[in-house]
């Protein structure tokens, strides 16, 4: 029992230290996504590539490794005279194309591959991050309007209290307005779930604590005037990953086509040799002899000329010429149904933002002090703070599409910090 006790000691102490608060920020949208992509794990795996690929670059280029051959030979199972030979020859392989030059040009452009591929999946976590920092603000504000209209219920609550000590309304009335705040405080903590929900799944994207408090400097604030409904296409095609991964794999085409066409001719062999020998000679006897001397062996390019692999290598460029077409045929098609979306929202999102909205908070207003000098009823009361609320969110959620419509064209355009491609095989 002793020893069961004391190792349970350390864990109960274990358990019963209280968990530090969970860490607050203040972020705006550049530094939320700067902060994901600093942290996100799947990036500094995908980061490997890039090294891989400079190493490969690195190392490329070179001479295959030189041959020594020894050999030695005698008659022992022959005549059995003596005479006997030796050999130590020298060889190396020599290409007499540009294969290695051609070879080294082709690594280059696998690093910028790489970089491509690794920008364009941080432009896709940029853009996811942007969606979720819309959603959680859209979050807030709606809380933010359901409180305040559950404060101005506490305020006609109070007020009919007051009226029912002195005999004005009914305890029905109290009840009434009493089950609407009841309504409007679920609806809120309904919101508050929500806030929940939006705010973790925000920390999973920024690599945070699920329990991090989140604040961002923005605000979901409609532009006075209409957004532009297009952009320069040649300055998007720059800032999207994905084109300039399809330009590269072009370039990556024309130098595998030189470097299939420059392994036509295999590499010639130069061999540097010393040979010697003992042989009898009669008269004479066993003489020693030596010689030393060099070779070379060319491959005659007669039947393989590496058709196979120029027509594959031209094959893939076709390939790659059509990716480009296709890239930015697509790109600007987002755009173009980008760019309307956000148009649209905002004209929507002001509609439901603008005169309807102020004329229903006016009556509510009004409603109000009729409601106290006894010129309006209860039940016109709270329709009329229904209509605000219903009002009220409408423009949240217009508001909210407008910004998500935003967020969409930024994606498309690439308009994020730290996606520039950097050549890291200069």
């Amino acid at each position: 029992m002793r020893s069961y006790f004391t190792l349970l000691l350390p864990i109960a102490l274990v358990l019963s230290v209280p968990p530090q608060a969970a860490e607050a920020r203040s972020l705006s949208r550049n530094e939320a996504i700067a902060l994901a992509l600093a942290n996100d794990r799947e990036l500094s795996i995908a980061a490997l590539e890039i090294e891989r690929a400079a190493s490969s670059f690195r190392w490329a280029g070179r001479l295959d490794n030189p041959e020594l051959e020894v050999s030695r030979g005698g008659d022992g199972i022959g005549l059995d005279d003596g005479e006997s030979n030796y050999e130590v020859a020298f060889s190396q392989r020599f290409p007499i194309t540009s294969r290695l030059k051609k070879e080294k040009g082709l690594k280059k452009y696998e690093v910028l591959l790489a970089e491509a591929e690794i920008a364009e999946r941080r432009r896709e976590i940029a853009g996811e991050v942007d969606q979720a920092i819309v959603d959680l603000l859209a979050t807030r504000e709606q809380i933010r309007l359901e409180r305040k209209l559950l404060a101005l219920n506490r305020e006609i609550v109070d007020f009919l209290k007051q009226q029912q000590k002195r005999g004005e309304v009914s305890s029905l009335d109290v009840m009434q307005a009493t089950l609407t705040g009841r309504k409007l405080e679920q609806a809120a903590k309904g919101q508050d779930a929500v806030e929940r929900q939006k705010l973790f799944a925000l920390n999973k994207l920024l690599g945070i604590e699920a329990t991090s408090s989140v604040t961002i400097t923005e605000n979901l604030k409609l532009p006075g005037s209409a957004p532009a409904n297009e952009a320069d296409f040649s300055t998007v095609l720059g800032r999207r990953p994905d084109y300039v991964l399809a330009l590269a794999k072009i370039d990556e085409a024309n130098a595998a086509i030189a470097l299939e066409e420059a392994s036509r001719w295999e590499d010639i062999s130069v061999k540097l040799f010393v040979e010697g020998e003992n042989a009898v000679d009669d008269p004479n006897g066993l003489e020693r002899n030596s010689f030393a001397g060099f070779g070379i062996s060319i491959p005659l390019p007669l039947r393989k000329r590496n058709q196979e692999g120029i027509e594959r290598a031209k094959i893939d460029r076709r390939a790659a010429g059509k990716g480009v077409e296709s890239a930015a045929f697509t790109i600007r098609s987002e755009c173009e149904d980008a760019f309307q979306q956000r148009k649209d929202a905002w004209e929507l999102a002001t509609e439901a933002s603008g005169e309807l909205l102020n004329l229903a908070e006016q009556n509510l207003k009004e409603f109000r002090k009729a409601y106290q000098e006894g010129q309006a009823s209860l039940i016109q009361v709270q329709q009329a703070q229904e209509q605000v609320l219903e009002l009220q969110n409408a423009s949240v959620e217009f508001t909210a599409e407008y910004h998500r419509a935003a967020a969409r064209v930024r994606f498309v355009t690439g308009n994020y910090p730290n996606l520039t491609i950097s050549n890291s095989s200069k």
